[in-house]
């Protein structure tokens, strides 16, 4: 299954477009920052310009509002949440600092008695990357599956893929496995990290993918090198 074609995808949550709404590090997701190529390909660009954008206040109304920041992100839709399979990736990472692209599952259902889902936790990051230096960050991605509640009391298994070359020097490919039995993630055909069925909060519901590119605006994004984050391939292949 082609995860690019664009008529899989939202481009805000249920409660909004806002990322970090309420703080002074609001950023506005946007579909004009997500770019389908010729080729196939998904850019996920990033802009300092004004961003239109709406959230929903605590009874649910929608509110309107702007933020100084936007990035590009896509949101697996209702109809097209994934379960048991393997996802496989092709990318190449942007240079800058203060990027923060990144590629993701969560269930947007809440869990019972509101909904039929799980809720967050948990969340499973297949890949992350912090660029929030100039150098040192250049050489590594983040794996992650997060136990508990993002930053608060949060317990989380973690690895880092580290490479001797900058990883936005050349594409990287990656390929994520979820089955009833555990989590596998691989990269470059190399296993970097598993997490066990047993591991508490382990998804066993289907989730919403995201991805997104990012800024990390504590990290002060280097404006004037924003570059894409790029998806060639992204494949899903269901459990049989």
């Amino acid at each position: 299954m082609n995860l690019l074609d664009k008529t899989r995808w939202d481009y805000a949550y249920p409660w909004g477009n806002i990322v970090n709404p309420d703080t002074n590090n609001e950023i506005c997701i946007t579909e004009k920052l997500v770019t389908y190529q010729p080729d196939g390909s998904v850019h996920f660009g990033c802009s300092n310009s004004a961003g239109a954008g709406w959230k929903r206040d605590k009874d649910w109304n929608i509110v309107n509002t702007s933020t100084k920041w936007c990035i590009g992100a896509v949101i697996a839709k209702e109809e097209c949440r994934s379960h048991f399979g393997t996802y496989h990736f092709v990318f190449s990472l942007p240079n800058f600092r203060g990027s923060w692209p990144a590629i993701w599952l969560i269930d947007l259902h809440p869990s019972p008695p509101r909904g039929d889902g799980m809720g967050m936790p948990p969340e499973i990051d297949v890949f992350e990357h912090f660029r929030k230096d100039g150098f040192l960050t250049r050489f590594h991605i983040l794996h992650t599956f997060h136990e508990g509640p993002t930053y608060v009391n949060n317990k989380t298994i973690t690895k880092k893929f580290w490479r001797l070359l900058p990883l936005d020097f050349n594409d990287i490919e990656m390929t994520f496995t979820w089955l009833p039995t555990g989590m596998a993630w691989a990269v470059n055909g190399n296993v970097v990290m598993t997490v066990p069925s047993g591991t508490p909060n382990f998804p066993l519901k289907p989730m919403n993918l995201l991805m997104n590119g990012g800024l990390g605006l504590d990290w002060k994004p280097n404006v004037g090198k924003f570059e894409d984050f790029v998806i060639r391939k992204a494949e899903y292949f269901p459990m049989t």
